[in-house]
């Protein structure tokens, strides 16, 4: 019987925080990364979110996407996705990144410009990669993720970089 009692309760509680997070959600200004009124309030909190992360470029007017971003760290050492929307086309965004990623130190790797452009980066002992798709209305979905770089992998002696032994040829016919 008391087992039923804190089951319930329980069940209460989670009702209750899970009615308390919809109510935060649907709260006009309580996500103002994602508002659209421009005041200085929001702009201010938003380019604080992203001074959070001095080693990556960032297009002005650009939001944060709270919801999709993951990150662990802080600073120069943080890895996971920062994810923002940018009022920049796809186009404009892909050239910001090739043009202002390098003055903060990161070098580039390799680029693809398409429908899902795809920009990856190297820094030290961390790989970013960037990509951007077109937003519906205009603008881009900008996807930064950063991880750590892994460690070259040794050659593999289960496989001989050379034939050993004779190797014959045959004449083509």
């Amino acid at each position: 019987m008391r087992f039923d009692r804190i089951r319930n309760h329980g069940l209460l509680g989670l009702i209750a925080v899970a009615i308390g997070l919809f109510g935060t959600a649907c709260t006009p200004g309580g996500n103002s990364t994602t508002s659209s009124s421009g005041s200085p309030t929001t702009t201010a909190r938003a380019a604080a979110g992203f001074a959070q992360f001095p080693d990556i470029a960032v297009p002005a007017g650009a939001k944060m996407d709270v919801e999709r971003s993951l990150v662990l760290g802080a600073r120069d050492n943080w890895i996971g996705r920062l994810s923002m929307n940018s009022g920049l086309d796809p186009s404009a965004s892909y050239d910001f990144f090739l043009r202002e990623m390098p003055k903060y130190r990161w070098q580039e790797i390799t680029t693809v410009r398409s429908e899902t452009s795809v920009l990856t980066y190297r820094r030290d002992n961390r790989i970013a990669t960037i990509q951007i798709t077109r937003k519906t209305l205009g603008g881009s979905w900008i996807d930064v993720t950063v991880s750590p770089r892994g460690r070259p992998q040794a050659p593999s002696s289960a496989m001989p970089a050379a034939p050993s032994g004779t190797v014959e040829t045959a004449p083509v016919k």
